[in-house]
C-alpha cells in the first residue's frame, strides 16, 4: 500500500497501546500521529488531530467513546470541519457493540479478543473515506425494527426532493451495489454517486453512509 495512513490511538492502558504501536509499526505505510490515554482530551482537540483513522477505547475517563464521538460530530458541524474515520475499541467481540458504534458514527468496532491483525485489517479498510464494509457485513444478521411514523414521514418528504437519477443512485445503494456498479448502471460518474449519497445523508441528518444504510434498512428500503 503506497498511501500513508495516519492513526490516532485514544484510551486504554499503556500496555495495550504499546502492543498496538508495535503491530502498527510493522506496516511501513502507517504513522501514529496521536497516542494518549484520553484523560483530559476533548472531542474538539481530537478533531483537530490530522488523522485518517482513530482507534478510541470504549471506556474513556468520564464518558463512553460513543458519546465522545457524537460530540466530535456536533463540534465539527458547528465549525464546518471534518475528521477521519473512527473505530471503537473494546475487549471482547460483540456485534451489538459494532452496531452501536455505527449508530454513533464509527465505521466499525475492533476487539482485543480478535487479535491485533484484525485491527490492522480494519484500519486498512478505513483508508477509504467512503467505506461501509462493517454495516454491509452486519445487515443480513439484523432483525427488522419498528420505525416511528414521524421518522418515516420525514424521510419520505426528504427523498421526494431527489432528481430522477439521484433516486436511481439511492436505489442502487439500497440494493447494496458498489459505487462503481451504480455509476455504470445509472450512467453517471462515481463522484456523482458519492455526492448523491452524501446529499441524502444531509437530507435526513446523518453523518456517515453506514448510518444511511442502517436507516434505509430500518425503514424497509434495502433489498435483502
Amino acid at each position: 500500500m503506497s498511501q500513508e495512513i495516519r492513526v490516532a490511538l485514544v484510551g486504554g492502558s499503556e500496555a495495550l497501546r504499546n502492543s498496538r504501536r508495535e503491530i502498527l509499526a510493522t506496516a511501513s505505510y502507517i504513522k501514529v500521529v496521536h497516542d494518549s490515554d484520553g484523560f483530559g482530551l476533548t472531542p474538539a482537540q481530537l478533531g483537530e488531530v490530522n488523522f485518517d483513522v482513530a482507534v478510541i477505547e470504549l471506556r474513556l475517563e468520564d464518558q463512553s467513546a460513543l458519546q465522545f464521538l457524537k460530540s466530535m460530530f456536533v463540534t465539527a458541524n458547528i465549525q464546518k470541519q471534518s475528521f477521519g474515520r473512527i473505530l471503537i475499541s473494546s475487549q471482547f467481540s460483540d456485534d451489538a457493540l459494532r452496531l452501536h458504534a455505527i449508530r454513533a458514527g464509527a465505521v466499525d468496532a475492533v476487539f482485543v479478543s480478535d487479535g491485533m491483525d484484525s485491527m490492522l485489517k480494519k484500519i486498512q479498510h478505513c483508508i477509504d473515506e467512503h467505506t461501509d464494509f462493517a454495516i454491509r457485513e452486519l445487515l443480513p444478521t439484523l432483525n427488522k425494527q419498528e420505525v416511528s411514523q414521524s421518522d418515516l414521514q420525514m424521510i419520505s418528504v426528504s427523498l421526494e426532493t431527489l432528481e430522477d437519477k439521484e433516486a436511481l443512485i439511492l436505489r442502487g445503494f439500497c440494493e447494496l451495489k458498489s459505487d462503481s456498479v451504480i455509476a455504470s448502471e445509472v450512467h453517471v460518474t462515481k463522484l456523482k454517486v458519492r455526492q448523491t449519497i452524501k446529499k441524502v445523508q444531509n437530507l435526513i441528518a446523518l453523518e456517515t453512509r453506514s448510518q444511511l444504510l442502517l436507516k434505509m434498512f430500518e425503514v424497509g428500503a434495502l433489498a435483502l
